[in-house]
């Protein structure tokens, strides 16, 4: 995931790192979060540009989360689990709405 990442935001810059992230996040949030980070640290991305392309990470386990939920079988378990996994994503959009907003 990190070498597909780092090729894509080489070839694409943040557009790529976002496409990477978020590919990467249909299987695990923590390899593309990492990833981007170690693109960030490397000096391949800034930071602040590293934010976005997390977050579309996290957002794109979240959806297979869900799906996989739904997809069980039992709608009760889906119905519960649901919500925590909404309400988790959201607070992340959150959080870094608001520090873009205060421009941290």
């Amino acid at each position: 995931i990190l070498v597909l990442s780092a090729a894509l935001g080489a070839r694409f810059g943040g557009a790529g790192a976002m496409v990477g992230a978020a590919s990467a996040g249909l299987v695990d949030a923590h390899a593309a979060a990492i990833s981007i980070a170690s693109l960030s640290v490397a000096g391949h991305i800034e930071p602040r540009d590293a934010v976005l392309p997390i977050l579309a990470g996290l957002t794109t386990n979240t959806v297979t989360k869900i799906v996989l939920a739904l997809s069980g079988g039992q709608r009760e378990f889906a119905w519960r689990v649901i919500p925590g996994l909404v309400l988790v994503a959201a607070a992340a959009w959150l959080g870094a709405f608001l520090q873009a907003a205060i421009g941290r």
